[in-house]
């Protein structure tokens, strides 16, 4: 679980570096500063999976979606520190954390 998090989070930034055209994450974090897409004091070198959507623009299109919306929400449950949980959940819970992992980046590769 721990490490798929990391994926979504992988996707969201490769997304925004090929729609702004950016090789690197801080010159990607400069590009949304200056359009006024990312407030100057705020950053990409965030594992915060809604922020990262957000910045796509494409947020309220997977809030509307009814049957994904609530994928989303287990996925942006997810944290780094999770490496840390030797019991975080029980195998039910990890797989429909990693169903819906599958799900989200499908959603982002196609909509993003």
């Amino acid at each position: 679980m721990y490490m798929s998090g990391y994926a979504v989070e992988c996707l969201l930034k490769t997304k925004l570096m090929r729609v702004y055209g950016c090789r690197t994450l801080r010159e990607l974090e400069t590009e949304l500063q200056r359009r006024g897409v990312l407030a100057e004091q705020a950053t990409v070198f965030t594992h915060q999976l809604e922020l990262l959507l957000r910045l796509t623009q494409r947020l309220e299109l997977l809030r509307q979606n009814r049957t994904l919306w609530p994928q989303f929400t287990l996925v942006n449950r997810w944290l780094p520190a999770w490496r840390y949980t030797a019991d975080l959940s029980n195998q039910r819970d990890a797989e429909d954390f990693l169903e819906a992992v599958v799900q989200i980046m499908h959603w982002i590769e196609s909509n993003v």
